[in-house]
């Protein structure tokens, strides 16, 4: 009797996807121009802002791009997704299947070039919620939010954050 326990395999699978999560990140590159790399070290070259951006997604619903910005925030509990402003828009940024993570804390105000494929999202309350929760907001800004939200969002590939 070579069967396997729904209970064995579900503690199986579990313990495979936390390892996946919880595994280390990859060290960021520091390069020359005090810029430091997370993720792919990208060419940060002739990047484009985000009206220019959303000119790109007009034709297309998705766009590979490099976007230049400053941050305004990142996810202070793991690093796992950060704002970045961009013109008269902020750019909500997520990095592909969380393979690397920026600082929690410490790079607001700087100068950055993310590349990746740039899209419209629409985050759900919960989901918004849930950022929120990260970014440190209080139980009531929190409880405030009520209604989805149409994003500019940004899957990285690469980031360059200059100190």
């Amino acid at each position: 009797m070579n069967r396997i326990h729904p209970f064995l395999l579900f503690a199986a699978l579990s313990t495979t996807w936390m390892l996946m999560q919880c595994g280390s990140a990859p060290e960021p590159t520091a390069m020359n121009d005090n810029q430091t790399f997370y993720g792919q070290v990208i060419d940060t070259s002739e990047p484009l802002d985000a009206q220019a951006v959303r000119m790109a997604l007009t034709s297309e619903g998705r766009a590979e791009v490099k976007l230049e910005g400053t941050i305004t925030a990142t996810c202070a509990k793991k690093g796992c997704w950060m704002d970045v402003a961009s013109g008269t828009d902020t750019v909500f940024v997520r990095f592909l299947d969380y393979g690397f993570f920026v600082p929690t804390e410490g790079a607001e105000g700087k100068r950055t070039v993310i590349a990746g494929e740039a899209f419209y999202d629409t985050l759900t309350v919960e989901a918004l919620r849930h950022y929120a929760e990260d970014a440190g907001k209080s139980e009531a800004e929190i409880a405030a939010i009520q209604e989805p939200e149409l994003r500019l969002a940004f899957t990285a590939t690469g980031v360059m954050i200059q100190d």
